[in-house]
């Protein structure tokens, strides 16, 4: 084919088309030449990347038939073997403990390293905390060693705050002493399709070459999936809330409810048995004779005491949480006040109805969805990934 005669768009379009990189930039001579070099050879191979804190394998789902995993790393024994079953690839364990020369070559680095340090939920301790908090410096030990183009951190949103900032500057400065440019964003996965309010902050690392745009919804766009999309309403699906043992109060039905944010119906109070209802009627009539509202001493009203409506997205789903809607929250469904069932939480992560958990008990694997990330957000970032790998002037 003569390419003297097409203009340098017309050429990086053939570029594009057969895989060919390094052209960005370049004149039309040096482009040509990179055309004729490839000898018309598309290269087909996918890019490949590393899972690390590889929980139920969130990136994996996201990026399979567009990328290939070559390495998946979790401390957890039990994420390692339900990782395993549903991949086919046996993550590392410690990875502290890991030998990094024996890592494959890979493009993209992939972590949701441990939250609990950073989260308002968890220690609050951040980088003082030496187990979990720490982990971030091994992450930079496979970085200094095999200098991927591409980093993908995933992190709760109170991250960006922590320790007043100090503890983003000093990933985001580590990051940049190291060559790479960094761009970040708090997403919420009820932008990207999935009936679940949940806030990440997500941080992209690329290197060489800077440009890389955090998409902000799912490919189609925002639109909202209310909880209601993914219940079974079978009647004999989910416990019924024992009733006599929470006292369950309305909120104010005036309310206009917003399909984007969880919308609560009711608030539940514990009502005290035995010896504890003597006890807090003994403090109520106290305060009644003070002139005081007794109502101030009823416990309640936790996320996990709370009744949600589900005509809108559903609350964030978390690893542990007290109340009797402990991990997934309540939902009114029909008559029933209930918790979500491992299989409709798993829809609420976006992983696939047929996702194997090989023999765990509902608890952990309620554990194990709320460490996860929801796969709608890292699918968002497949198509801004492959964008940028064809504009990047490092070949691989």
């Amino acid at each position: 084919m003569e390419y003297s005669n097409k203009t340098i768009s017309e050429l990086i379009s053939i570029c594009k088309e057969r895989g060919i990189k390094g052209y960005s930039g370049k004149t039309k001579a040096f482009i040509i030449d990179l055309i004729k070099d490839a000898g018309g050879v598309v290269d087909k191979s996918p890019l490949r990347f590393i899972d690390l804190f590889s929980g139920l394998g969130a990136f994996h789902t996201a990026f399979t038939g567009k990328f290939k995993c070559v390495l998946a790393c979790d401390i957890d024994e039990g994420a390692r073997k339900i990782y395993k079953a549903n991949y086919g690839l046996e993550p590392f364990g410690d990875i502290r403990k890991l030998d990094i020369n024996t890592i494959p070559d890979f493009e993209i680095l992939c972590a949701g390293f441990p939250c609990q340090p950073f989260s308002i939920a968890g220690n609050g301790e951040g980088f003082k905390d030496k187990v979990k908090g720490n982990l971030f410096y091994d992450i930079l030990k496979i970085i200094d060693t095999k200098t991927p183009q591409m980093c993908i951190l995933e992190n709760v949103k109170n991250l960006k705050t922590h320790d007043g900032g100090k503890t983003y500057k000093t990933i985001e400065k580590e990051l940049v002493d190291r060559g790479y440019n960094i761009v970040s964003q708090v997403l919420n996965s009820a932008d990207f399709g999935s009936p679940q309010a949940r806030q990440r902050i997500f941080i992209v690392a690329t290197r060489g070459r800077g440009g890389f745009v955090i998409p902000t919804s799912g490919v189609g766009g925002k639109h909202v999936v209310s909880v209601g999309s993914i219940i079974d309403r079978t009647n004999a699906v989910g416990v019924d809330l024992d009733r006599g043992r929470y006292k369950v109060v309305e909120l104010d039905n005036r309310r206009k409810l917003n399909p984007k944010k969880p919308f609560i119906i009711y608030n539940l109070y514990p009502i005290p048995q035995g010896e504890k209802k003597i006890k807090l009627e003994a403090e109520k009539e106290a305060v009644r004779k003070k002139g005081g509202d007794p109502s101030v001493l009823d416990k309640g009203g936790r996320q996990g005491e709370r009744v949600y409506s589900i005509d809108a997205v559903g609350v964030t789903v978390c690893a542990s949480s007290g109340g009797p809607g402990a991990k997934t929250g309540l939902y009114k469904v029909g008559e029933k006040i209930r918790r979500l069932t491992v299989q409709e939480t798993v829809k609420m992560f976006g992983f696939g109805s047929d996702y194997n958990f090989i023999d765990v008990g509902d608890e952990d694997a309620l554990f194990y969805l709320g460490n996860s990330i929801v796969v709608n957000v890292p699918l968002a970032f497949v198509p801004a990934i492959e964008a940028w790998f064809a504009w990047s002037e490092i070949a691989r």
